[in-house]
């Protein structure tokens, strides 16, 4: 199990599944990125249509946008999160979604055998994608942005894509990964947002539910905590910066050849 994996199993055990039961008040000038990507992977479905999600979590945000689809899978590598994605689904009662324990570099489906894929802040294995995916099909990749919770890392000095602002936007890489791979991307959209925690211990348990702060640590990490929450503070609460970016692309059709 790789690190990553580790910590997502660590958050399904503790809270039940990959969400913050932290407290705060959002602000998003450019849309929610989530309702976005929820839309734009609705708008490619069909009744025959089969989508995989890479990276599933606990399956939540899979199950609401697989009803497009005549069939979906969601892979993860976190045991305990893939528990919490088949009692969500045995909840939904959507027997037309599976759940798998897989690596994304190593699906081992077949060529062309689906439609769609997507990746929500999880793997991008675009080699892999293009060829699960059909010719036509498309793959939808939500990331972090390089200026994303930047102010609190630099307090901490550390982090998640810790100085990546000073480089190339990780949007642009993700584009160019895809491009490489044979894709056409179709959209690269940028979403910047605020978070404001109602209080520090809302922070806090936010910190310990997501990988922004590697290692987090209540007791250890204090210091550095208390002179964020300090600079950090409104009268909203505690301002929390947020950058994701969506990318879509498409495998090319395959074009005949033509008989003379």
């Amino acid at each position: 199990m790789t690190m990553d994996a580790e910590f997502y199993s660590r958050v399904a055990e503790r809270f039940g599944g990959y969400f913050s039961d932290a407290r705060s008040t959002d602000v998003f000038p450019d849309g929610r990125p989530d309702a976005a990507f929820d839309e734009l992977v609705t708008a490619l479905g069909a009744p025959q249509a089969r989508l995989l999600d890479v990276g599933c979590a606990d399956g939540r945000s899979l199950l609401r946008v697989c009803p497009a689809y005549g069939a979906a899978t969601g892979i993860d590598l976190s045991p305990s999160m893939l528990e919490c994605a088949a009692r969500y689904r045995a909840e939904a009662g959507l027997a037309h979604v599976t759940f798998e324990l897989c690596d994304a570099a190593h699906t081992g489906l077949p060529d062309g055998d689906v439609d769609v894929v997507t990746s929500r802040r999880g793997p991008l294995i675009a080699q892999e994608f293009e060829r699960v995916l059909r010719p036509g099909g498309a793959v939808v990749y939500m990331g972090i942005g390089e200026q994303d919770a930047r102010e609190l890392k630099e307090t901490f000095g550390r982090g998640q894509d810790f100085d990546s602002w000073n480089g190339r936007p990780l949007s642009e890489e993700v584009a160019q990964e895809l491009s490489d791979a044979g894709f056409v991307v179709t959209r690269n959209q940028a979403f910047r947002f605020e978070e404001f925690y109602h209080s520090p211990g809302d922070l806090d348990t936010f910190l310990h539910q997501v990988p922004i702060i590697d290692n987090y640590d209540s007791a250890a990490d204090e210091e550095a905590f208390d002179r964020y929450v300090t600079a950090a503070t409104t009268d909203q609460g505690v301002r929390l910066s947020r950058h994701w970016f969506i990318v879509q692309a498409q495998k090319p059709t395959a074009v005949e050849s033509s008989h003379s």
